[in-house]
């Protein structure tokens, strides 16, 4: 992306920062506080989330003030400009992602146990993103091995951390 137009992705970027924020905390709000049980308040699930939550939301709102001071509000939206940005070999990586953690959240997590879809989703994402084209499979040995051995140890090892360490159980 161009410097020039950093103000304009700062003035978008900031208003969905704004609304995640404000999200992750009204949602926050209204999980478990536990208190029936006689816990601790500040032990309650949905501390920690609401307070990131509010954190976000409040630095997405200072990078919208600072991106109207810059002009950022001008976004100079046209049906060129549209064409140019589907275009753009960062939007069909944005695409990509965004269709990656569909498919881990609304088909692995639930359907097949957490750690062989992490595994799974970690695998295939760096798999997309370092397969190169044109270049024979056999040469892309070491991608592949290395991918194998990251998404294995990564999926694995969140597993164990959540699961003994944090006595969480993940779906």
């Amino acid at each position: 992306m161009k410097e020039s137009n950093m103000p304009k992705a700062d003035f978008v970027m900031s208003i969905l920062l704004i609304v995640f924020g404000i999200t992750v905390l009204i949602i926050s709000i209204g999980m478990p506080r536990f208190e029936e049980m006689d816990v601790n308040p500040y032990s309650a699930p949905g501390v920690v989330p609401g307070f990131l939550g509010a954190i976000i939301a409040v630095l997405g709102f200072v990078l919208l003030i600072r991106s109207i001071v810059r002009k950022g509000f001008k976004l100079g939206i046209s049906g060129r400009t549209v064409k140019e940005w589907i275009r753009d070999d960062s939007t069909s990586r944005l695409m990509l992602t965004i269709g990656l953690c569909l498919i881990y959240a609304l088909v692995f997590i639930g359907l097949v146990p957490y750690a062989v879809g992490t595994v799974l989703f970690i695998f295939a994402f760096i798999l997309v993103f370092e397969y190169r084209r044109g270049i024979p499979l056999r040469e892309q040995k070491r991608m592949f091995l290395g991918a194998t051995l990251v998404s294995v140890l990564s999926g694995v090892s969140i597993w164990v951390l959540f699961r003994y360490l944090f006595l969480v159980n993940l779906p």
